[in-house]
C-alpha cells in the first residue's frame, strides 16, 4: 500500500478549509501528503495593490498553510484564478493525470463533482477535471508522452469528496485532537479570508445590515471568527455521525469501488507481501459505500 494522500483544489485556502484536520492527522500518522493547487490566486485579495502582489502573498500564505498541515510536497498547476471556465478541460485533465502518475497517490481529496449549490466555477472545473482523471490516468494510450518520461498508469484507490453542501456523507473523520491545527492553517491564508471576509462585508451592504463580528476581524484579528465558524462547522459533523459529545469532525463521501465494493470485499484477496486486513482509513459497509447510510 503507497500511503500517499493527494488533495487537489482549485485556491490556496479550500484544504484547510474543506480538510486541513484530516491531512494533519494523517500526516502525523505516517502518510505522505501532497497538495495541488490549480490557480495562482492572483485576484484573491482586496487590499493589495497588484496582481503580483497577491500572487505572491497567497502563494507564501498556501507554503506556510501546506507546513502547518505537514504536507511534505506542493505543486501548483498554474492556471490563472477565476478563469477556469475557460480553460481546456482537456489541459486541466492532462496535468491532473500527470500528478497521478509521478505521485502514485492512495486516496485523492477534492471537491464532490456532483454536489449541488457550488457557486464557484473554478470549484466545480476542477471537480470535473478530477473525476475524469480518475478514469483515464490508468489507460496508457491517454497521455503516452508521461509514458516517455518514465511514469506509468495508475489507478487512484480512494475518492475524498468534500462540498460546501455534501450530497450523501458517509464518513466523518474525527479531528477533534487536530482542530487547532486546521484553523492555524486556515488562518495562515490572511489575504484570503480578509478577502472573503470584504465579499461577505460587501453583501451586507447591500442588503442594508452589518456583522460587527465580521467588521472587527477585517480590522483585526481573523482568529476569533474562523475558529468560531469551523467549530460549528465540526461540531455539527460530528453530531451527525455520533461521534460523541465534544467532538469535531470533518465529512466526505468516500468512494473505493462504488457499485463493486460489496463483491470486491467479499471476494479479494492480498497481494502478495500485504496483510489480511484491507487497506483503508474508512470503514466501509458496502451499503454506506453505496451511500445508502441509514
Amino acid at each position: 500500500m503507497n500511503k500517499v494522500a493527494m488533495a487537489i483544489f482549485a485556491h490556496a485556502d479550500d484544504v484547510s478549509s474543506a480538510c486541513g484536520g484530516t491531512l494533519a492527522k494523517w500526516a502525523d500518522e505516517g502518510w505522505q501528503v501532497i497538495l495541488v493547487r490549480a490557480t495562482n490566486d492572483d485576484k484573491d485579495s482586496y487590499n493589495l495593490p497588484t496582481k503580483e502582489e497577491t500572487e505572491r502573498v497567497n502563494t507564501e500564505e498556501f507554503l506556510r498553510a501546506a507546513e502547518i498541515i505537514g504536507a511534505s510536497v506542493v505543486e501548483d498547476l498554474g492556471f490563472v484564478t477565476d478563469v477556469l471556465g475557460d480553460v481546456s478541460m482537456v489541459a486541466l485533465r492532462e496535468r491532473i493525470v500527470y500528478m497521478f502518475r509521478k505521485y502514485k497517490p492512495y486516496a485523492v481529496f477534492t471537491f464532490d463533482p456532483y454536489t449541488p449549490y457550488e457557486p464557484n466555477l473554478d470549484h466545480v472545473r476542477v471537480a470535473q477535471a478530477v473525476e475524469e482523471a480518475y478514469w483515464v490516468s490508468n489507460f496508457h494510450l491517454h497521455y503516452p508522452e508521461h509514458l516517455e518520461e518514465g511514469y506509468q498508469p495508475h489507478c487512484v484507490c480512494e475518492r475524498w469528496y468534500f462540498a460546501r453542501s455534501p450530497v450523501d456523507p458517509n464518513y466523518a473523520e474525527d479531528i477533534t485532537d487536530y482542530f487547532d491545527r486546521k484553523v492555524d492553517a486556515l488562518c495562515a491564508h490572511d489575504a484570503q479570508i480578509r478577502n472573503t471576509l470584504h465579499q461577505l462585508q460587501l453583501h451586507l451592504n447591500t442588503w442594508g445590515r452589518r456583522v460587527p463580528l465580521i467588521d472587527e476581524a477585517i480590522l483585526g484579528d481573523i482568529r476569533p471568527l474562523m475558529e468560531r465558524s469551523l467549530r460549528d462547522r465540526c461540531s455539527e459533523a460530528a453530531r451527525e455521525f455520533d461521534l460523541g459529545e465534544g467532538r469535531l469532525a470533518e465529512v466526505f463521501r468516500v468512494n473505493r469501488f462504488g457499485a463493486m465494493e460489496r463483491f470486491v470485499q467479499e471476494h479479494s484477496i492480498p497481494l502478495p507481501g500485504e496483510p489480511e486486513e484491507m487497506h483503508t482509513r474508512a470503514c466501509f459497509d458496502p451499503d454506506v459505500a453505496l451511500g445508502l447510510r441509514n
